[in-house]
């Protein structure tokens, strides 16, 4: 009988012993990661992940997807994008009708000349750049809700080629954003940010044989791992996000030279603060890489559609009917800005306005879809709505011209051409490390999910625009 009950005891003790163990290691897996690198890299697609993953290394991008959770099919949820609209959304997890974001530049309607997104004169550029700041970001982001739950503990940097780029992707409340001058190559930032350019900032030197875009590339990952080295990235508790953003060209020396890059920033993070407590989501913008099409020669419809000439057509237009007056502010992006002061000083209908304007334009050629800023804002059909996410009130123009399918947008008078019909491209998105398993999943998802997904990881709130659920 004692034996028998001493046989059980043992049994009873080795069970719990295996449950504390059992828990303390499940404790282990679940626990948030000190470090998350946020990767978006501009230009990739899943098609070109899929023809040239094979050839690459097998501790860079190629380690990712194949020890990571891979979301095959991601789309923005809009179109057209840019990469100030598509950085936005990662970050915000919500559209540019949120989150104020739509398009890398503007018509500022005061002045009626181009700015920047990020630009604001209250803030001076460090490092022969201009300033600016995420003033105009609507919405909060991920490192804004790390820095209220945080109590401002945890650090927030984002590195880029480009000032649109690195200020979009750091947050309101970021302890600094880098970015490329490419005039004078030379790192930049603003003072905006509460910390100045600091000295361990690799200088910027030209590579032998290599173009501008691996160039840049390069140099972001050197940024990248002085940063985490400089600024001891995830040593505590509480979690710390670096936000880098890449270039890639459709081609594969272009993917190999960018895969060496990721493959030193992983290599340098797991060495600093161990894979079970490192986090790397990266991620495409939606942008489709640029590519030379003949339509002419494949015979595919096609044509260039003039939207500053149509903007002065629509000028003459609107005279003939309301009398003399400017009437056409200007026009940008897809948009054209009318007058609406002036249509209120000779009491017209603002609605009337645009529709007869918008009826005008469609009779363009190469016009597929003509929606005013009232119809948008207003909408209520799945369509609209959908056009809706790529448009923001704010700064957004009172017209908006969408072309036919392999026609080209152009304003002459800023050197500008845009394709509008073109939906967003499918990219991947891949989440390594902090325990995650790997998984290949091929359910269409949006980018709007990245946002909740890293909040969820980190255990914070999600951006307060954000609608969309975490990816599972």
């Amino acid at each position: 009988m004692r034996n028998d009950l001493l046989k059980l005891n043992r049994r009873y003790l080795a069970a719990t012993l295996l449950a504390i163990i059992s828990t303390g290691l499940q404790a282990q897996q679940t626990s948030k990661p000190r470090l998350v690198i946020s990767i978006a890299i501009n230009r990739m697609t899943s098609e070109s992940i899929e023809d040239y993953c094979n050839d690459l290394e097998s501790d860079g991008i190629r380690q990712l997807i194949e020890y990571g959770k891979v979301y095959t099919s991601a789309k923005m949820p809009f179109a057209p994008a840019d990469i100030a609209s598509a950085i936005t959304t990662i970050y915000t997890g919500t559209t540019p009708y949120y989150n104020g974001i739509a398009n890398a530049q503007w018509l500022d309607r005061n002045s009626l000349r181009t700015v920047s997104c990020v630009d604001d004169n209250k803030y001076r550029g460090i490092g022969s750049s201009d300033g600016g700041s995420a003033t105009n970001v609507l919405s909060s982001m991920i490192g804004d809700e790390l820095k209220a739950k945080s109590e401002n503990r945890g650090m927030v940097y984002s590195i880029a080629s480009n000032r649109e780029a690195a200020i979009l992707s750091a947050c309101h409340s970021a302890n600094c954003a880098f970015w490329i001058n490419d005039k004078t190559r030379s790192w930049s930032t603003s003072t905006y940010y509460p910390e100045g350019l600091p000295n361990w900032l690799p200088n910027i030197e030209k590579k032998e044989n290599t173009s501008t875009l691996s160039d840049n590339n390069y140099l972001i990952a050197n940024a990248a791992i002085s940063c985490i080295a400089n600024y001891s990235l995830g040593k505590d508790d509480d979690s710390d996000i670096l936000a880098l953003t890449f270039d890639v060209a459709d081609k594969l020396s272009s993917y190999k030279e960018l895969d060496k890059d990721i493959s030193r920033i992983i290599k340098m993070a797991k060495s600093a603060v161990g894979e079970e407590h490192l986090l790397i989501v990266t991620t495409g913008t939606g942008l489709y890489p640029e590519r030379n099409i003949d339509y002419e020669q494949l015979r595919i419809p096609n044509g260039k559609y003039y939207i500053n000439r149509s903007a002065k057509l629509l000028e003459l237009y609107l005279n003939a009917i309301y009398g003399q007056g400017k009437y056409v502010e200007g026009c940008l992006n897809n948009q054209i800005y009318l007058n609406t002061k002036l249509a209120e000083q000779k009491r017209i209908e603002l609605r009337e306005l645009f529709t007869r304007s918008q009826s005008f334009l469609l009779e363009s050629s190469g016009v597929s879809d003509v929606f005013t800023r009232h119809g948008l804002q207003t909408a209520s059909s799945d369509m609209l709505m959908a056009m809706r996410n790529s448009f923001n009130s704010n700064t957004g123009g009172d017209l908006i011209v969408f072309t036919q399918p392999g026609w080209t947008l152009v304003n002459e008078e800023v050197k500008q051409e845009i394709k509008t019909h073109i939906a967003s491209a499918v990219f991947p998105i891949i989440i390594w490390g902090a325990g995650t398993k790997a998984e290949r999943i091929d359910i269409p998802v949006s980018a709007e999910q990245i946002s909740p997904t890293i909040s969820k990881a980190i255990r914070i709130r999600a951006p307060n625009a954000c609608m969309a659920i975490p990816l599972r």
